[in-house]
């Protein structure tokens, strides 16, 4: 049996609390210092504070990631950074797909997670929160 590094452990806990929308256990598991950043530019989402990030996470229209966790040839491992492939199959609140592509980039900090960055397929995003934004506009409207 290969043993998993400490911070292939944390990753992968991490995937897990974003499955489980646990922004509790996504505070433990970052650093004070933390910031996450998800790619391309084009989404307009900028670098993220710790606390900015737990924000925005906690207020995302999603009801499930189903993230999955990677196949071993999927992630690259150095000393202090772990980066990999997988996909996400999971629905928005009001039920539309959310099905990502994410390649995850993840520095540490001792044992605790100091960046995230997150690069996804943009087309999802775009059309998975546009169509959020129009259910929303429509429930006002009522």
């Amino acid at each position: 049996m290969v043993a998993i590094s400490t911070h292939l452990q944390l990753a992968f806990a991490w995937v897990t609390a974003v499955n489980q929308l646990n922004v509790t256990q996504l505070r433990a598991l970052s650093s004070d210092d933390f910031i996450s950043t998800i790619k391309p530019a084009s989404l307009g989402l900028g670098p993220a504070k710790k606390e900015d990030f737990l924000v925005r996470f906690a207020g995302a229209p999603i009801a499930n990631y189903n993230i999955s966790l990677p196949a071993a040839a999927d992630i690259i491992e150095t000393k202090d950074v772990v980066s990999f492939y997988t996909t996400a199959n999971g629905h928005t609140t009001h039920g539309f797909p959310w099905k990502n592509e994410y390649t995850f980039t993840i520095t540490y900090s001792g044992n605790l997670i100091k960046s995230v960055t997150e690069f996804v397929d943009p087309t999802v995003v775009t059309e998975a929160f546009g169509n959020e934004a129009i259910v929303a506009q429509a429930n006002l409207s009522c």
